[in-house]
């Protein structure tokens, strides 16, 4: 049996916890889509919003402490393109609540 060091127990918590966090925040940014071009009222739009950007500081707080672990292989690089994709669309997501509110 391999020793494992504690680094490397918390690299895996902190992949295993922003993957879960980029699902959670896709399913906020489709149910904040579905509502502000669906029939929703403007009150809700606007609590989307507050949690898009309290979403958005989880994850990226999440992001850069997984990226100080330096990881070169194809699993970082999976991490920072999934991280920018989300992000963007993330952008425009807030910009077409904010012309629809």
């Amino acid at each position: 049996m391999k020793n494992y060091d504690l680094k490397h127990i918390a690299f895996h918590v902190l992949t295993g916890l922003y993957f879960i966090w980029l699902l959670v925040f896709g399913v906020l940014l489709s149910m904040s889509l579905n509502h502000t071009f669906g029939a929703g009222n403007p009150q809700l739009s606007k609590i989307y919003l507050v949690w898009i950007f309290l979403n958005f500081i989880m994850g990226t707080s999440i992001f850069m402490v997984l990226r100080l672990f330096r990881n070169r292989t194809l699993l970082g690089r999976i991490i920072r393109y999934s991280f920018w994709a989300v992000i963007i669309a993330a952008v425009i997501t807030v910009f077409l609540i904010m012309s629809r509110v």
